[in-house]
């Protein structure tokens, strides 16, 4: 199982190869001062608000205004993380240190790390004082493996954050000390006239749809499995009144109907749909163990996608039957349950780097309790492509930004539509 991934780790490292360079070693900043702008990559952030790229909180003691801001707060400890992209990446960069300020108005455990074609480097942890900007240098070869490496991504993060604590990081002066004069990197499928197409055939898992057991792809994913909301005795008054394996409330269809039949979202939210909709489902489970558990295919779909840099997106897929709880009375003293089907289909990331990826149908993403999976067809600008379980093809898109892809799903002479929006950087 596991050489499949690292056949998928050497897809990425093609499709981002560089060119060969020659030159001095020369210092290259990356941001100061608020002049590159730069973007946080969504799919990675988890910090509970979206950056501030030039913010003035008037000048600190090592660190001058405009500088990043990155703040929020949430109701339990956890770890706030997320990928930085400047304008000046991608590079390849030969030695040297990567250097940047931080400061943060909580005392914290603050973590960087680079990311390249092969994904994320080491972490590199300092522990922050509240309220003193920090100049950190930290050699490259202790972030990332290799003489030459490529960077073009910069990580950042605050690791066990407490709850209900406010907490905002401010950064500055971000560079890399030793970048190639003349060095030349691309993420463009078409350098040395490489495409997705050219890309070697994707190893599908040998399993049943409708088997609840998956090997599972990585070590460090984990199950977590969902846990019912019905106490036992509610779950043994609805099995009795009910074949159904799982039962959810009208309130819970209706969150999913409206994730399945929306017109327009945003790409997080359209990327989001699919685990939303399925936690949904997996919460009103009457019985257990008869799907896999959705969160773990969801992640492990979301990190195979990373590792190409998003340019092969496993497909998410459901096929399964529920019943939906309507009140039977004003009072909702006795409910009537009314079977529903759910057909429904994913994206393993809000965001593609190339105007041509490959999309596969894997069915060890798909949960299909009946072991039958739909036939798919996606649309994107007025190409379509048709896809069969255990087969994969490439959608080009014609331009960069927000995307529809249009999906029709054929399913035992019934056709479903839904439409999946991502954006094309």
């Amino acid at each position: 199982m596991k050489s499949r991934i690292w056949g998928l780790v050497a897809l990425g490292g093609a499709l981002l190869s560089s060119t060969a360079f020659a030159g001095t070693c020369k210092n290259l900043v990356l941001y100061e001062n608020g002049q590159s702008k730069g973007r946080m990559e969504e799919s990675t952030r988890s910090f509970p608000e979206a950056p501030e790229w030039s913010a003035n909180w008037g000048d600190f003691d090592g660190m001058k205004s405009p500088y990043i801001r990155l703040s929020g707060v949430r109701n339990y400890r956890g770890d706030w993380t997320g990928s930085l992209i400047f304008d000046a990446l991608p590079v390849t960069v030969q030695g040297g240190s990567l250097k940047l300020k931080v400061r943060s108005t909580q005392a914290g455990n603050f973590g960087v790390w680079l990311s390249g074609p092969g994904g994320n480097g080491k972490i590199s942890f300092h522990a922050l004082e509240a309220g003193n900007t920090h100049a950190l240098e930290i050699p490259v070869s202790s972030l990332m493996d290799g003489a030459s490496v490529e960077v073009d991504k910069v990580g950042v993060g605050l690791f066990g954050v407490p709850a209900n604590q406010y907490t905002t990081l401010f950064v500055d002066d971000i560079a890399l000390t030793c970048v190639q004069d003349g060095a030349s990197t691309s993420t463009s499928d078409t350098e040395d006239g490489e495409t997705p197409e050219d890309l070697g055939a994707y190893d599908f898992v040998d399993v049943d749809p409708a088997s609840p057991m998956r090997e599972g792809l990585f070590e460090d994913v984990f199950e977590r499995p969902v846990k019912s909301r019905y106490a036992a005795d509610e779950r043994a008054a609805l099995k009795a009144a009910t074949p159904a394996s799982f039962v959810i409330p009208e309130e819970s269809h209706l969150q999913i109907l409206d994730f399945k039949d929306a017109d327009s979202l945003s790409p997080q939210k359209s990327w989001r749909g699919w685990y939303n909709s399925m936690f949904l489902v997996e919460r009103g489970s009457l019985a257990d163990g008869v799907i896999p558990n959705s969160k773990r295919l969801f992640d492990e779909a979301v990190e195979l996608a990373a590792m190409s840099d998003y340019t092969v997106l496993p497909l998410l897929v459901a096929d399964m039957e529920y019943g939906v709880a309507y009140c039977g009375d004003s009072a909702c003293a006795k409910q009537e349950i009314e079977d529903y089907r759910l057909i429904l289909v994913g994206l393993s990331s809000p965001s593609v780097s190339s105007s041509k990826i490959r999309v596969v149908y894997d069915p060890y993403f798909s949960v299909a309790p009946d072991g039958k999976l739909p036939e798919l067809e996606l649309c994107t600008g007025g190409r379509c492509l048709s896809l069969s379980p255990k087969s994969e093809g490439v959608l080009e898109f014609d331009s960069a930004g927000l995307q529809t892809v249009q999906v029709k799903i054929h399913s035992e002479n019934r056709t479903f539509e839904q439409k999946l929006f991502v954006e094309v950087k």
